[in-house]
């Protein structure tokens, strides 16, 4: 989940132009913040809204549903179905309740557990995959994600660049340093994969997306 690295002039103006949305969107940011639940920046929403619209992906796989904040961008932009795993069950209850509300329950399939776990069981096909989960499992979730999604799919994983540390060794924290090695893994096996077409984004805390070919 997301933390912005644009410098803070960028990312006022991101703020600003990216301010319009709906009512539901900003009541789960509130909600989000008020139970200092991390969720994806607006700009990343945005994107991913933007995403699906144009891939035009009919199903959706999403690890890491926190309260259904992302969720929502996913299903603005048309009618996919989309599977959500959460792996605290405190933040799936909020989500059900979410989805309740915004009358996205026939569209929404959310499963409690460790994704790990969770995405070998899974037997559909997924246009777009979006990786927002534990970031140290980021390799595995991938090794799973191309088994799971379609030809021609796309997989999104967020925080990828991880407040810039992934990007040099000076800003590395001794309490990140096996994450972000894992990160910088997971960019390295995504930009170099022969099913794979990448592109590093920094977009919020950092985007890799990928085609399968």
């Amino acid at each position: 989940m997301s933390k912005n690295i644009l410098t803070e002039h960028m990312q006022k103006y991101m703020e600003e132009i990216t301010s319009k949305r709906s009512g539901d969107l900003k009541r789960l940011e509130e909600e989000a913040l008020a139970r200092n639940i991390p969720i994806v920046e607006p700009e990343i929403g945005e994107f991913l809204s933007l995403l699906v619209s144009i891939h035009q992906s009919e199903n959706i796989l999403e690890l890491g549903t926190a309260t259904g904040y992302s969720t929502l961008w996913l299903a603005k932009a048309n009618q996919a179905n989309i599977v959500t795993i959460e792996l605290k069950e405190r933040d799936a209850k909020v989500a059900r309740k979410n989805f309740k509300e915004l009358g996205l329950e026939d569209r929404v399939e959310l499963l409690v557990g460790d994704a790990i776990e969770i995405m070998p069981t899974l037997e559909k096909e997924f246009d777009l995959i979006f990786i927002d989960a534990a970031k140290g499992q980021y390799m595995n979730y991938l090794e799973h994600s191309l088994e799971l999604v379609a030809d021609g799919g796309i997989i999104v994983a967020d925080n990828i660049l991880f407040k810039g540390m992934v990007s040099t060794d000076e800003l590395m924290h001794p309490r990140y340093d096996t994450l972000t090695y894992r990160l910088r893994e997971y960019i390295k096996a995504v930009m170099n994969h022969s099913k794979l077409d990448s592109s590093i984004l920094p977009l919020g805390d950092g985007l890799a997306v990928s085609l399968k070919k």
